[in-house]
Order: C-alpha cells, then sequence, then structure tokens
C-alpha cells in the first residue's frame, strides 16, 4: 500500500516528456507552416498590394493649429488625426525602450513575423487564459493600423495575409528605426491623441523627447486599451498604472533597466502632472477667439481642399492681437451686462481693424460663443442686420465729392410731406428748418439726410458704398440711407477704414502665413498700409472725418471719429468709428432662438437703447484700454483743405464783401483762385453739382410706405 504513490508517480513522468515532446513538435511544425506560407502569400499576393515606396510618417494625418500674429499664442487645432510627427531622434529613449519591451521585445533582432512569439503568444493564452503581449510585431501593427486600417474585418484570413505579406516587404524596403518612427507616430494612445508627440502633450504637457521613465511607462502602457486605461479617469488610472507596472518589468526582463530603478519609476506620483495637461487641454478648446477661427478656416475653405485643411499638419498665423481680442471679449461682455436689465440685451458684438492694412485684430461675434440660448455661434461680425444711421456717412461723403460743402445749407422740414408715400420723422420728433450739412450729420437728422440722399442721387451714393466694399444688396429707395438696408459689419468696417487712411480701399486681411507640416510656405499676406485703391479723395475723407469728430459726445481726450444707428424697432445698436490707426465697430442686440431663432426688440423699463449709448459705451470701453496713456496721432489736414469764409446761403466760398450775418467760417476744398465767386444774396440752394434741388437722381418711380429708421 506504501509504494502506491511511488508508482503513480512513476506512471506520469513518461506522459509528462510526451506531451513536451507534442509541443516541440508543434512548434517545429508551426515554424516550417508559416515559412513555407509565407513564401506561399508572397507569391499569391504580388501586385495585388499598395506600393510602400515613398512610405512616411510625414505623411500622417497631422493636426493643423491656428495662431495669433505673435505666431506663439494657439487659438485653436484642428484635425482628423490629432497628430503631430517627430522623428525618432525626438522621442525619449525610455518611451521607446518602453515600448519596444512591452509591444515586441525582440524587435531589433527579428524580421517581419516573429515565430516563436507568435506561437508562445497562443500557447499562453491557452494556459493562462489571457493575453500578456500579442502575438503581432511592431511591424504588422504597424501595417494593421498604417496601411490597411483596424477595420471590422481585420481578423479575416485574407486580411491576416495581406498583413503578412506586407509586414515582410515593409521589412525589406526600410530599416527598423524607420519602421519604428512610423509606429511610433501612427498608434493611438486615447483622448483624441494620436502618435507620441501628441500623446506627450495631452496627458504630460510636455513634448516627447522630454518624458522621464515614469511618463514614459506610463504612455507606453496605454495604446493595449485607450479607453479603458483613460488616466484621467480614476477607474481609469487605476489600470493604467497596472500596465505601467506591467511594462517597467517588461523593462527589467528587456535589460533597459534595473529592478530597483523601475521600483523608484513606478512610486512617482503622476496623478497632478495628469490633471495640469487635462485642464490644460480643457482651456485650449476653449478658444480664445472661435468666430474669428471659424470666420478664419472658412475662408481658407475656399482655397484648400477642406480634407487637407484637416489632416495636413499646417501652420497657419493669422492677424489676430491677443491683447486687442481679450480687451474686445471684455468690452462686449460688460457692455451686454451693464444693459441686461434695463434695456434686455443679451447680445453683443465686436470688430477690431488695422485701417491701413485691413489686418483683423479683433473678433467677437457674440457675447458667449457657447451660448445655445442666444444662438452665440452666429458671427454678427459677417451677418448682416440694419445699420440704422451709420449708413449715413456714405450719403455725406458722395456729397462732399460733388460739390458740398460742409457748411452747405440742407432742409430739416416737412418730412411728413416731402417725400410722397414715405413720411420721415426725427428722433426727436422735430424739425430743425433750415440746417449745415455738418450739423446734420453730427445730430443725425432723419429729414434733412432723405433730402440730401434724393438730391446728390441715390446711384452716387450706391456706387461710392460698393467701391468702398459694400457687398451686400441695397434697396434703391430712399430709408436706405437711414440703414433699412442690411450690412455686414466687416464690410461697414472696412468702408470707414478708407475713411481713416484718407480714401484707400480696404480688404479684410486674415491670414498672414500658411505653412505645410514641413515648414514650406504656401502662402505669405505681408500687410501693404494703403495698398488699395483709391476710392475717395482725401479732401472729401478729412472734411468727413472732421465732421464725424464732432459727433462724438463726449469728447474723449484722443482725436476720435464716429457715427452711431439704431434701428426704428431698437432690434440693432450700432456705434462704428476711427483713429487715425485703428477702426472699430460695436453691435447690441437681443437674440433668442425659440420658438424659431429671431431678434427682439432692446427695450425696457428704460425705453429703447440707443446706439450712442449701448454699443457706444462698449467702443469707448475697448478704445480706452487699447490706448491707454498713449494717443493716436491726429489726421494731418490735406493741402488743398483750408478754413474759409463761407455763405451761409450756398456753402459755398464766400466773396470779400459778404454780409457778416450771411458769413461762416468753415473748411472746404481752396477753389481754384483764378475761379471767380459767386454773391450770397441769392435763394439758398442745396445741390451745387447742378441738377434740380430735389430731383431724385437715380430715384425710381413711386416710393413704398415704409416705417422710418432713427439715428
Amino acid at each position: 500500500m506504501g509504494e502506491t504513490p511511488v508508482r503513480r508517480r512513476r506512471q506520469r513522468r513518461p506522459g509528462g516528456h510526451h506531451w513536451w515532446r507534442r509541443i516541440l513538435l508543434l512548434t517545429t511544425a508551426g515554424l516550417l507552416t508559416i515559412l513555407v506560407g509565407t513564401g506561399t502569400l508572397l507569391y499569391t499576393y504580388a501586385g495585388e498590394l499598395p506600393s510602400l515606396d515613398h512610405l512616411s510618417a510625414q505623411s500622417l494625418p497631422q493636426t493643423t493649429r491656428i495662431y495669433a500674429r505673435d505666431g506663439v499664442t494657439l487659438l485653436e487645432q484642428r484635425y482628423q488625426q490629432r497628430r503631430t510627427v517627430v522623428a525618432l531622434n525626438n522621442v525619449a529613449w525610455d518611451l521607446r525602450h518602453a515600448t519596444i519591451a512591452i509591444e515586441d521585445r525582440d524587435f531589433y533582432n527579428h524580421g517581419a513575423v516573429n515565430p516563436v512569439r507568435m506561437l508562445a503568444a497562443g500557447i499562453y493564452d491557452i494556459l493562462h487564459q489571457r493575453a500578456a503581449q500579442g502575438g503581432s510585431t511592431i511591424t504588422q501593427q504597424l501595417v494593421k493600423n498604417y496601411l490597411l486600417g483596424d477595420s471590422a474585418g481585420s481578423r479575416s484570413l485574407d486580411r491576416k495575409a495581406r498583413e503578412l505579406v506586407l509586414a515582410v516587404e515593409l521589412e525589406r524596403q526600410y530599416t527598423k528605426d524607420q519602421i519604428l518612427e512610423m509606429y511610433l507616430n501612427t498608434i493611438f494612445y486615447g483622448n483624441q491623441s494620436f502618435g507620441v508627440e501628441a500623446a506627450s502633450q495631452t496627458y504630460f504637457g510636455t513634448s516627447a523627447s522630454k518624458l522621464d521613465l515614469a511618463q514614459a511607462s506610463l504612455l507606453a502602457g496605454l495604446p493595449q486599451r485607450p479607453s479603458d486605461l483613460n488616466p484621467f479617469l480614476p477607474d481609469g488610472f487605476a489600470h493604467a498604472r497596472g500596465r505601467q507596472r506591467d511594462v517597467l518589468d517588461a523593462m527589467v526582463s528587456g535589460g533597459y533597466i534595473t529592478a530597483a530603478v523601475a521600483d523608484k519609476a513606478y512610486q512617482e506620483d503622476l496623478r497632478p502632472m495628469l490633471t495640469a495637461a487635462h485642464q490644460a487641454a480643457f482651456g485650449q478648446r476653449a478658444s480664445l477667439a472661435p468666430h474669428f477661427v471659424d470666420y478664419v478656416w472658412n475662408e481658407l475653405e475656399q482655397r484648400y481642399d477642406p480634407g487637407y485643411l484637416l489632416r495636413g499638419g499646417l501652420r497657419i498665423v493669422t492677424t489676430l492681437d491677443p491683447k486687442a481680442q481679450a480687451l474686445a471679449q471684455q468690452a462686449v461682455h460688460d457692455g451686454v451686462g451693464r444693459y441686461a436689465r434695463s434695456y434686455r440685451v443679451n447680445n453683443g458684438a465686436m470688430l477690431v481693424m488695422n485701417p491701413h492694412t485691413g489686418e483683423v485684430l479683433a473678433m467677437v461675434g457674440s457675447a458667449d460663443y457657447y451660448n445655445n440660448d442666444i444662438g452665440g455661434q452666429v458671427n454678427y461680425t459677417v451677418a448682416p442686420r440694419q445699420p440704422g444711421s451709420s449708413f449715413k456717412p456714405y450719403t455725406y461723403v458722395t456729397a462732399l465729392m460733388n460739390g458740398w460743402t460742409p457748411a452747405s445749407p440742407l432742409e430739416d422740414s416737412n418730412g411728413a410731406r416731402a417725400f410722397p408715400g414715405y413720411p420721415v420723422h426725427d428722433w426727436d420728433n422735430k424739425e430743425l428748418g433750415t440746417i449745415t450739412l455738418r450739423q446734420s450729420l453730427q445730430q443725425s437728422r432723419n429729414i434733412s439726410s432723405v433730402h440730401l440722399f434724393k438730391d446728390v442721387g441715390i446711384q452716387k451714393v450706391f456706387t461710392t458704398a460698393r467701391e468702398l466694399g459694400i457687398s451686400t444688396p441695397l434697396d434703391p429707395s430712399l430709408p436706405t440711407t437711414l440703414g433699412a438696408s442690411e450690412l455686414r459689419m466687416i464690410d461697414h468696417l472696412s468702408a470707414y477704414s478708407a475713411f481713416a487712411n484718407g480714401g484707400h480701399r480696404v480688404r479684410p486681411l486674415d491670414v498672414l502665413e500658411v505653412r505645410d507640416a514641413a515648414g514650406t510656405v504656401l502662402e505669405a499676406n505681408a500687410p501693404q498700409p494703403n495698398a488699395g485703391e483709391r476710392v475717395l479723395p482725401a479732401s472729401a475723407t478729412y472734411l468727413l472725418t472732421d465732421i464725424l469728430k464732432g459727433a462724438v459726445r463726449p469728447t474723449m481726450g484722443i482725436p476720435v471719429a464716429a457715427k452711431s444707428g439704431t434701428t426704428t424697432d431698437f432690434k440693432d445698436a450700432w456705434y462704428i468709428g476711427y483713429t487715425s490707426d485703428l477702426a472699430v465697430a460695436s453691435w447690441m442686440g437681443r437674440t433668442v432662438t425659440k420658438p424659431a431663432p429671431h431678434n427682439e426688440s432692446m427695450t425696457g423699463s428704460a425705453g429703447g437703447l440707443w446706439g450712442e449709448i449701448g454699443p457706444a459705451s462698449s467702443w469707448r470701453q475697448f478704445v480706452k484700454a487699447y490706448y491707454g496713456t498713449k494717443k493716436p496721432a491726429d489726421w494731418a489736414r490735406p493741402a488743398e483743405v483750408s478754413a474759409m469764409t463761407l455763405c451761409k446761403l450756398t456753402g459755398q466760398p464766400a466773396p470779400a464783401d459778404v454780409s457778416p450775418d450771411l458769413a461762416i467760417t468753415d473748411l472746404v476744398v481752396t477753389p481754384d483762385p483764378a475761379a471767380p465767386l459767386a454773391g450770397c444774396g441769392s435763394t439758398p440752394g442745396n445741390n451745387p453739382s447742378g441738377g434740380a434741388p430735389g430731383d431724385g437722381s437715380g430715384l425710381p418711380g413711386l416710393l413704398p410706405s415704409l416705417p422710418p429708421i432713427v439715428p
């Protein structure tokens, strides 16, 4: 009885040897099968697979980045896959070693396929019911992720065969370092991060070249199961730590580090760095200028293939000034908050440009891009809105180019009957009789403005507006001079910029430079001051600016010119103006999205909101903050403009013997000394261009009955 256990042990030994002999035979047979099979596959699929010539990590989809004008401030990243390709020598050695140790420890010692590892992995899976390492080599993984894509059919025999053939061919054409470089730039690390550089920035806020051992070992483990190992989540961090331990142990087994070094790296607390990087990544998603980025992207899509923009890894340097953008954003925010309760304001916009080059320095398209209740993603710097009386300067500058002067008399009376089918009333319900052109514009009188619009000629005014860059349709009827036709703020401010720069056409400029992923310049747009064609005489723009300087009330202590605009229903309020080197437009409104997107009246307990109150406050706040203690230069008076004694009755230069009670001093384009001066005792006239006063040159037949537009 006592010998039975010994006998049983002796009976089991032969069986054990037999089992291992079977494993050895199976392994040998498997190796032979793989070798023969590989040769067969190479013959079978020859000529049917994609060429591997010119394969490079640089051809991978990369992140396109949009920067402010300083080339440093990142505004936004856009991508098909968030990736920045880096050379292998810009990847920390610890990350290279960690990746090889956990993914393919004999990477540099075998070919495209590691038959022993494949069989060992399969046997390990059977015996332990779990996978420690996959059977695929780094080369096979690169083929699967880069060339074939990890699709639903990735387990089919045909696909596996193609994968094997491509891996063999890849190893034939490229070095191990080249393959490792492509692999490290290809694999997915979770949280929208493709490649080691994007992953390093996402999780640790640093480049792949600066990772330490603790960071590298954590990153190297993530590609196995990016979602489950997400270190930004509590459970994911715990799982990632377990995987990190596996990586460090593999590095010890591979001889890259000692056990003591591995333990020290594992003890390093990475949570503070992960938290900081996560918060920084969230902050980047909240772009400094989201409306501007959308505007730039839309412009670029007109010049480049949209798909290329998303995957090309472009570097786009824009015209945006971060300081100006922050000040504009604050001005809009404060302004909306200031008038929210008393006038029900909930939205605002601001646009800032260099009036000499057209560079967009700041763009705030709404009070809050992320507020769906106000339709925050609508960009009111490009969405057409009625400009109110801020349209009037186009009429007045056209008059100044056609013989009128700031002292020309205008009729500010009979608004109810002077224009058949269109009764005109003023914002204060008063009529002032005969007033000067200067007084009419500075006080934004409606009746006299409509008279002037009709007398100058609608089509002449429209020609001026078009030449200045107004692109939206203009209704050829009298209400247009009071702002009834919609304009885009960006066109409106571009046109005002010509007033600021002395008469040169300005076109908005938003992109300074575009480079591809290799650094090649695709386009460069150096700002050219006053490079646009001259569309207005310098004399006329100076006279208009001098008038609009007097429209700024109260004065600001610096030379500024501006005009307000308000629609009759108080749905739109504007303030748009300029200095000698800055042009700024400000808008306020009340927008709602239910039951459908629309604008409501800004009328509350204090009445309706006027442009010279609401948006003007934001405008002033911005301009004061922008200049600080500095002061912009005043406009230089053109040589052809001078102050002269003019006739009150005609607004034209008066003879030397003019009666004092008929004389007025104002600016005027100096007349030809040889030209005779008209007398100053005739009936007042307001149409020096030669036509009969009030002839409505360019005016269509009957005018529709439309509601009045207020300043």
